[in-house]
């Protein structure tokens, strides 16, 4: 209180990001030896075979050899190399030591390739996006422990998140395969997550396209959501490694391009159940080994729909790429600032990923590692808000939880969302159905949704996402004007247009002065004033008309 008795406004104060506790980067280690550990002695009991590895040196021997590239098979399951030529060019060092060192190489390697995947996660999730600003009221609001760590990405919650991500089923089987999934997708949401105007960005993508052929639909993203010189790096990256691999083996790049590729069938048996692709669920389904046109049908459609939905939770129209406003003179499609920060990028990212298992013909269990990037989009998401995929959604700023209801009340579906997800991914319900022989072909229908959980999510995860998004896009209903009201005496509101004339002389609840108007209109309403105030100083909009022969001298001027 004031000495004249004036109350002083109360200083708004910003809301502090509420920051869940993490333990210490000590007890944190601690965790994550824990975790390896626990990894270890299953390997040592039930064996680390790591058969991909295998497959890897073969691949780098046969090019240090000069031997055919595609004409071999080994372990006990006869496995083929598979990947093109400029992939069997980087395998050479992996043939060059020995066996025991390049496991351990490998196992460290995607330990701390996790580790980077949820950082990248973690930072493509932030509120405030790649400017490296932290501490904002947006950032404050997921109320989760990824939401808490994505400001900053702190490294004890970096490892504690390393430590549990481990025994995700895709990251489990990656680790101990000897896999390269980690790195792909390291590579991929690297340079997805740089900004727009970065030197190159698009060309690492297209290298990773190059050792694996299914990243290259996050080239087709980048040119549907306006970022024309960011897909032609990509490209001008896949067509670089193919380069390569044609002047390093030209034989083996003719029989790749021209045959290899198309063998389906070499990569393995689609119908069981390690294949947790569309046509895997197809096959299973039908109990066919060979679904054709049964799949392939779908799959079309799926990948129209899912890219034109990645799209859509990318760009909204009338903003960046972004989400945020484009800059004059730019196109609605491209960003203003090109960072990937934003939520509905992370989006558009996962979307794609999810779309690109699906319409892969194979993708054995551990290609779904982009499991990380879809627990971090939606443990971000605030809970209570109403558009998860697009711009205010997955940033946390959705509207209300219902019709009418509150922001960030009603049901917290995105920590539904993100315990289904994490339950899914770590239940391993793949393995526990019958699967020697042809007994993934012989299914009872309640064991289907067991043999193939991550299509089967993926396509609800889609299909919610879809009606968000037309949700949003949909026009909103108009809300009629509510009329001015005034309270009488009596405490009670009155409509000034229709109030009844007053004990005062007021006509309507208008003054008796506000009758002395030439034409039957009130200069002093043109003028601005309301029904009971008088009109503002300097008020705009009487006119000449308008004013009472009073105040109108003789030579049309005023008196």
């Amino acid at each position: 209180m004031t000495g004249s008795g004036a109350v002083r406004p109360r200083t708004r104060l910003r809301p502090r990001p509420s920051r869940l506790p993490y333990p210490s980067l000590t007890t944190a280690l601690l965790l994550l030896a824990a975790s390896l550990g626990v990894f270890a002695a299953l390997a040592a009991v039930q064996g680390l075979p790591m058969d991909d590895i295998r497959v890897y040196r073969a691949e780098g021997a046969a090019v240090w050899h000069g031997t055919d590239l595609y004409g071999f098979t080994v372990t006990e399951w006869d496995l083929p190399a598979t990947y093109p030529p400029f992939a069997a060019l980087l395998f050479v060092p992996v043939a060059l030591v020995p066996l025991t060192v390049a496991k351990g190489a490998f196992v460290a390697g995607n330990v701390a390739l996790l580790a980077w995947l949820i950082t990248l996660s973690l930072r493509a999730a932030r509120p405030d996006g790649a400017s490296g600003s932290s501490g904002t009221a947006s950032g404050a609001a997921s109320g989760t422990v990824a939401g808490a760590v994505s400001v900053a990405a702190p490294l004890p919650a970096v490892v504690c998140l390393t430590a549990a991500a481990l025994w995700l089923e895709p990251v489990f089987q990656t680790v101990a395969f000897g896999q390269i999934n980690l790195l792909l997708a390291c590579l991929a949401l690297w340079d997805m997550g740089r900004p727009d105007g970065a030197r190159a960005k698009g060309f690492a993508l297209g290298l990773a396209a190059g050792v694996k052929l299914t990243p290259a639909l996050f080239a087709v993203h980048l040119l549907l959501t306006g970022r024309l010189r960011a897909a032609c790096w990509a490209a001008a990256g896949f067509a670089a490694s193919a380069a390569v691999g044609a002047c390093a083996l030209p034989g083996a790049s003719v029989e790749f391009w021209t045959r290899r590729m198309f063998e389906t069938a070499r990569v393995g048996k689609a119908w069981i159940v390690d294949n947790q692709s569309l046509q895997g669920l197809a096959a299973r389904l039908l109990h066919e080994t060979e679904p054709g046109g049964l799949w392939l049908a779908p799959t079309l459609v799926l990948a129209v729909g899912g890219m034109w939905l990645a799209r859509r939770v990318t760009v909204r129209p009338g903003t960046g790429a972004g989400g945020e406003p484009p800059e004059p003179g730019r196109p609605p499609g491209s960003s203003r600032s090109g960072a990937a920060g934003e939520r509905g990028e992370l989006w558009g990212i996962v979307v794609t990923a999810l779309v690109a298992l699906l319409v892969s013909p194979i993708s054995w269990s551990h290609h779904w590692v982009w499991c990380v990037p879809l627990l971090a989009a939606l443990a971000t998401t605030r809970s209570g808000t109403t558009n998860p995929v697009g711009r205010g959604g997955p940033a946390g700023r959705g509207g209300p939880a219902g019709p009418g209801g509150p922001a960030g009340r009603g049901v917290p579906w995105p920590r539904v969302a993100l315990g289904c997800v994490a339950v899914v991914f770590t239940a391993r319900t793949l393995w526990l159905v019958p699967k020697e022989g042809d007994l993934d072909l012989r299914l009872d229908w309640w064991q289907q949704p067991l043999a193939s959980p991550y299509p089967l999510l993926a396509l609800a995860l889609l299909g919610v996402a879809a009606g968000y998004v037309s949700a949003e896009h949909r026009p909103a209903a108009l809300t009629p004007r509510v009329p001015p009201a005034r309270i009488d005496g009596d405490g009670h509101a009155k409509d000034d247009r229709t109030a009844p004339p007053a004990a005062d002389g007021r006509k309507g609840g208008r003054r008796p002065e506000c009758e002395e108007a030439r034409g039957g209109r009130c200069a002093k309403h043109d003028a601005g004033h309301s029904a009971d105030r008088d009109p503002a100083p300097g008020a705009r909009g009487a006119r000449a008309r308008d004013v009472p022969d009073h105040d109108v001298g003789g030579d049309g001027g005023r008196s």
